[in-house]
């Protein structure tokens, strides 16, 4: 059933980025965390493309392919600090409904594929962890954001995560992620 939803998703990308009325780059700030962890958000970022169509008035539709890093910050016992670094190639497709010219909602699914897992502590080093992560996961998204002009846009976007990013454990670990960013309109 996975592979159905994400050929679907890649379909319907590929097909809206051919007919993109618009096309763009965007980026921001990424406050992510992992639900039951008890750890502290990871500030990264978030930057990629998007594929702009009007569908009416009111209503578009705009598919995404982007970097997004992922994961929590956390202390252990002996008092270090550490990261899980979670980086993803992510492919939203947002629905945008605009009440107004500037403004939007905006609502969408995501399927995310996972580049890299790895535990960093505070003197640079890094552990491997991708054999303990799903390489897919699952996110629905929702979000405001504005056209501040022509060119220029800013957004506020949440990925609530729906699969378990976790293997081998006998509990399910979710990433949500908070994003802020800024558009910019390239045609």
């Amino acid at each position: 059933m996975k592979k159905l939803f994400i050929i679907a998703g890649a379909c319907l990308f590929f097909f809206n980025a051919a007919n993109a009325q618009v096309m763009g780059i965007k980026g921001g700030l990424n406050f992510a965390n992992i639900s039951d962890y008890g750890g502290d958000s990871r500030l990264s970022a978030n930057v990629g493309l998007y594929f702009h169509t009007k569908i009416n008035n009111t209503w578009a539709i705009q598919p995404e392919i982007l970097y997004s890093g992922e994961g929590y910050k956390y202390t252990t016992i002996t008092g270090n600090q550490m990261v899980l670094a979670l980086n993803y190639i992510q492919v939203p497709v947002m629905f945008q409904v605009s009440p107004v010219k500037e403004f939007y909602f905006e609502f969408g699914p995501q399927v995310g594929f996972l580049t890299s897992a790895n535990i960093k502590d505070n003197n640079g080093n890094k552990t491997d962890q991708m054999g303990g992560y799903n390489k897919v996961n699952f996110s629905l998204n929702a979000g405001v954001g504005i056209h501040a002009t022509r060119e220029l846009g800013f957004f506020a976007r949440y990925s609530f995560g729906m699969s378990d990013i976790t293997m081998n454990d006998n509990r399910s670990y979710y990433s949500n992620v908070g994003q802020l960013g800024m558009t910019i309109r390239l045609n």
